[in-house]
C-alpha cells in the first residue's frame, strides 16, 4: 500500500464517529426474579388497564395505581407535586438509560428511587 493510500484510509477511520454506547437492558422482566412489591404493582397496572379498557396508562393513572397500593412521597405532598416529581425522575431515567419506553418494573423502580414509600 502506498503511503498516500494508507494516510487516506487512516483519515477515514479517524473521521468516523465513535460507536454509540450500548443501550441499557430493561430492568427485571421475569416474574420469578421480581420482588413481591413489583409483582403486586404489575398486577395492579394490569387490573387498572382492564377496568379503564385502555392499552396504555398515562403517568397520572400510574400514580393513581401507586396511591391505591398505599405508596406516596413522604410529608403528605399533593398529588400534583408527586406527579411532577415522578415525571421528572422518569425523564431523567429515560435519558440516562436511553430508554424511550421503560417497562412497568422500571417505572416502579424509578418511583421507589424517587422516594415513594408504602404507608405503614
Amino acid at each position: 500500500m502506498s503511503p498516500k493510500k494508507k494516510s487516506e484510509s487512516q483519515a477515514k477511520s479517524a473521521s468516523q464517529p465513535a460507536a454509540p454506547a450500548p443501550k441499557a437492558k430493561p430492568a427485571i422482566s421475569k416474574p420469578d426474579a421480581m420482588s413481591s412489591e413489583t409483582f403486586e404493582f404489575l398486577a395492579a397496572i394490569d387490573e387498572a388497564k382492564r377496568q379503564l379498557m385502555l392499552a396504555h396508562l398515562d403517568l397520572g393513572q400510574v400514580l393513581d395505581v401507586l396511591i391505591s397500593l398505599g405508596y406516596g412521597l413522604p410529608n403528605k405532598r399533593s398529588k400534583k407535586t408527586q406527579l411532577t416529581e415522578l415525571q421528572a425522575s422518569l425523564e431523567t431515567y429515560k435519558t440516562k438509560h436511553q430508554r424511550l419506553f421503560p417497562n412497568w418494573s422500571e417505572v416502579f423502580t424509578v418511583a421507589r428511587e424517587t422516594g415513594f414509600v408504602r404507608a405503614a
